[in-house]
């Protein structure tokens, strides 16, 4: 038994010895103010890098009193960056594959029980053992299972459950008994979190998101297409999407001016009357996810974790293929203290590029802008006022080679029905 515990012991040893950080060679090392010490670096640990000098006495020196490239020698000798990723990776959990429908597929039509039904979408994300979020839509001329479309991704990413009425819809008047029948069977059907509720919708769907809102104080946050109206409470946070030229333009600004949570955005995109597509919807789930996560970090500690590390991942894939939308997530991840290491890198990376920065500036300027011109005329006005069409072309010229000069030239314009 003795030579058994002294076998595993000397294991354990070689494991530990063959997985710990090497002490780099003997160099010369510098430091900002001009000193220089001939050491090995022995360790880095919270920021503080352990000399060995030849005569064996050693010093602690923070690695931020070294030049830049001594810095980087040292982060990637004691691979700084990949602890930092491997510590915050979450746990994944065994998927939720014993939930009543299959994970990854839009159902047929699911009966509530009464005369109303509605269609569902489980990510293929969602984990067991856990409460999920919920997203329930309406849509203007009744829901289908192509509804669930443009929230997939942000639904795969942000592990939102989706829920589409089919009978809601504009001229119904039992729309709201609808979409209330949808919620009462999601709620009594699934591990729903019920402070995790959130509407959207298309033009009178829209409409009838932010109705729903009012009328449940639990809903968290509303994700407006085409339409809005009054929420609930300003607790409630609202994303925004809405066409250049789309009629209800005006409507939505005269909403927002309402909207008060310093989370609410408001974000025009080239186009009539039409509902926002997938990648402003995975925008606008992803958004709402990360304000609430923020906020409720202590009592989300392992969704805030996963959420952290995904949008860190998703920053740096981003990053080479769409600069703008990357530095858009960083400056996000900055302003609501997510602490990946892909945020500061970058942010860092790519806030040189002034379109970047102009990209980020529009994204909550334009709101602003548009309360301040487009909020002063009638909500239902469709032809564009010279005053308001002339403050448009101003503003573009503050946005040359961005994406929002090509919105706010739009905004200058007449709106049109479809």
């Amino acid at each position: 038994m003795k030579r058994i515990c002294f076998y595993l012991s000397c294991c354990v040893s070689l494991l530990v010895t063959a997985f710990a950080d090497e002490a780099t060679e003997l160099r010369e090392w510098h430091s900002k103010s001009g000193h220089t010490v001939s050491a090995k670096a022995v360790s880095l640990k919270s920021g503080k890098v352990l000399f060995e000098r030849e005569n064996g006495k050693t010093i602690t020196v923070p690695l931020s009193k070294l030049k830049s490239a001594d810095q980087e020698f040292l982060n990637k000798h004691f691979r700084v960056e990949e602890k930092a990723l491997e510590a915050l990776k979450p746990k994944e959990g065994k998927a939720a594959d014993d939930l009543p429908f299959p994970l990854g597929k839009t159902t047929g039509e699911i009966q509530t029980g009464g005369q109303y039904s509605y269609f569902l979408y489980l990510p293929t994300s969602l984990r067991a053992g856990e409460k999920h979020p919920v997203l329930f839509v309406m849509s203007p001329g009744g829901g289908g299972a192509g509804n669930v479309g443009r929230y997939k991704a942000g639904a795969e990413r942000n592990r939102w459950i989706i829920a589409v009425s089919k009978q809601s819809k504009n001229g119904f008047n039992g729309s709201q008994d609808a979409v209330d029948a949808m919620m009462e069977h999601v709620l009594d059907t699934l591990p729903i979190d019920e402070k995790r509720m959130y509407t959207s919708g298309f033009s009178g769907g829209s409409r009838m998101a932010c109705m729903t809102s009012a009328k449940h104080s639990k809903i968290t946050g509303v994700i407006a297409c085409g339409a809005a109206n009054a929420v609930g409470s300003k607790k409630q946070v609202v994303y925004g999407l809405c066409g250049t030229n789309c009629f209800n333009r005006t409507d939505m600004a005269h909403s927002f001016k309402e909207f008060t949570h310093k989370g609410s955005v408001l974000r025009y995109f080239p186009g009539r009357h039409v509902w926002a597509n997938g990648e402003l919807c995975e925008d606008a789930i992803t958004h709402l996810n990360g304000v609430f996560l923020a906020k409720n970090e202590s009592d989300y500690s392992e969704a805030h974790k996963h959420y952290n590390y995904m949008l860190g991942q998703w920053i740096t894939e981003l990053e080479s293929g769409n600069a703008m939308r990357a530095f858009m997530w960083a400056d996000f991840a900055q302003r609501y203290d997510f602490d990946h290491p892909s945020v500061t890198k970058v942010y860092g990376a790519l806030e040189s590029d002034e379109q970047n920065v102009l990209f980020v500036k529009g994204l909550y300027s334009i709101r602003d802008f548009a309360e301040k011109t487009f909020g002063k005329v009638a909500a239902s006005q469709w032809k564009a006022d010279p005053k308001v069409s002339a403050a448009c072309v101003r503003e573009s010229e503050k946005y040359e080679g961005s994406p929002w000069r090509e919105v706010l030239l739009k905004l200058s314009e007449d709106a049109q029905k479809f």
